[in-house]
């Protein structure tokens, strides 16, 4: 990790237990003293390891770059491990994220013309919107 980026909790990280095990999750806490973070397991070569919180060495993890989540399926994933890891705050800041979206798309569709065609007995066609 970069020496002079510092983990905050909630970092998305990834890194090496002692065990060799290569994770990916969130910081729950920060021990500067220490030189750790305890990082709960989304993701491990290892399934026992996945769920759990573990202790990692600063110098082995890396904080991970994090997206725009902008995709609406993505924010049902996001709302979905917010309900798993009981963060009440998360889960009500992408609720309201996702709400936004669906508003802007549905006010986006309701504004586009409409716009019909037809053809006279000549073959002519018309077109005209509404």
């Amino acid at each position: 990790m970069n020496r002079n980026a510092k983990l905050e909790i909630s970092d998305w990280v990834m890194g090496k237990t002692r065990h060799d095990e290569l994770v990916q999750g969130f910081v729950e806490t920060v021990d500067t003293w220490r030189g750790i973070a305890r990082v709960f397991v989304v993701k491990s070569d290892n399934e026992e390891t996945i769920g759990k919180l573990v202790a990692i060495p600063l110098p082995w993890l890396e904080r991970m770059s994090t997206g725009t989540f902008d995709d609406v399926e993505q924010l049902h994933d996001l709302i979905d491990l917010a309900l798993v890891t009981k963060d009440e705050a998360w889960f009500k800041e992408l609720t309201a994220k996702l709400q936004e979206k669906q508003q802007i798309a549905s006010e986006s569709q309701s504004r586009k013309p409409r716009s019909f065609s037809a053809q006279n007995r000549l073959g002519t066609s018309a077109i005209w919107e509404q």
